[in-house]
């Protein structure tokens, strides 16, 4: 499925072709195309029709096609610029129970802005931030449903759909506002965070996507493998991926807000006790939690960390971590500055 449009529907054995003006079976094809929008080079995946009859001039587009392959080319400039999809903005206006006219009203935008964000036009970041913060809070979203009442001819219904939403994401909710509130110190770009306040939608990818291809994490280990993240990643481009703040703890590097990261939305933490009768939690990937947002270079560097690691025990990383420069050189519950991240071990 893309931009709405399923392909599926599109791959049909016969069809109109209209190059020889015949039913027949036609092919559908994929090339990497490229394009400027808003002065930006950008390179998008372009569908259309191949006719099987004719060598020259042999390919063509339905309107459906037109229309799939302008938002494919939206979507790719959204996804340089780290704005939300067109899909991505649906399915928050889907998650409310909201139409495209509602979830404008919502933000007290123009009647038909959602519908054009959703098919030919890119949002602004000012209302990018305002669907994700709506995306995020589901407590938001019923204050400004209550603050543009008089707007909604379907305010008891709209009301108790996000009271739904409420009631299923406020214990997440209040997890990520807590780990938020320990990060109020670190809001600036600095050498303690590598460079990047903290993004909590960025945070609960990466821990899914590690929590997903490791199928099962220990704590220490997940806890570890997110400072070599970050660190690889400030080594190589000059900031780290999450935003966190690590310090030096017994068993090397820790995040800032710990407690709160194995609770985050896309990971499941269960509890149990080891051979050596302690704590110690066992996690896994929340399949219910959709991943995304996270560019090829992310990937690739969280790749390579895993690759590393993959084989490593919960003694086998930390020992590994208390021989970095990193460790030996800062004390116990001292922050442990991204500098060092320039002269990690080979990864």
């Amino acid at each position: 499925m893309k931009g709405g449009i399923d392909l599926r529907e599109l791959k049909k054995e016969k069809m109109f072709c209209s190059i020889c003006e015949e039913m027949h079976e036609v092919s559908l094809i994929e090339e990497e195309k490229e394009t400027i929008i808003k002065g930006e080079k950008i390179k998008y995946k372009e569908l259309y029709y191949k006719c099987q009859k004719y060598n020259d001039n042999n390919i063509f587009m339905t309107g459906d096609l037109w229309n799939l392959n302008l938002i494919n080319s939206l979507d790719s400039y959204r996804n340089k610029k780290e704005l939300l999809t067109s899909k991505e903005i649906k399915e928050i206006r889907e998650k409310y129970g909201l139409s495209q006219s509602e979830m404008a009203f919502l933000l007290n935008l123009g009647e038909i802005t959602i519908t054009r964000y959703e098919t030919k036009q890119i949002q602004d970041a000012s209302v990018d931030n305002m669907i994700r913060e709506l995306n995020d809070n589901p407590l938001f979203a019923l204050k400004l449903l209550e603050k543009n009442k008089a707007k909604f001819k379907r305010y008891d219904e709209i009301e108790k759909s996000i009271k739904k939403v409420i009631d299923e994401n406020i214990i997440s909710f209040l997890n990520e506002q807590e780990l938020i509130a320990k990060y109020v110190k670190f809001s600036n770009k600095s050498i303690e965070n590598g460079n990047m306040v903290l993004d909590i939608d960025k945070l609960k990818n990466v821990v899914g996507y590690i929590a997903k291809k490791m199928n099962q994490v220990k704590k220490v280990v997940l806890m570890k493998l997110l400072w070599y993240i970050d660190a690889l990643s400030y080594k190589n481009r000059d900031y780290s991926i999450t935003g966190l703040v690590y310090t030096h703890m017994p068993y090397g590097a820790l995040p800032i807000g710990h407690k709160e990261i194995i609770e985050l939305a896309s990971l499941k933490s269960n509890l149990f006790i080891n051979e050596n009768e302690y704590e110690e939690y066992k996690i896994k990937f929340n399949e219910k939690y959709k991943l995304k947002r996270l560019s090829n270079d992310e990937k690739k560097i969280i790749d390579e960390v895993l690759d590393k690691f993959k084989d490593y025990s919960s003694h086998e990383i930390s020992d590994y971590m208390h021989e970095e420069k990193a460790y030996k050189e800062t004390k116990d519950n001292e922050i442990i500055p991204f500098t060092f991240a320039k002269e990690i071990n080979q990864i």
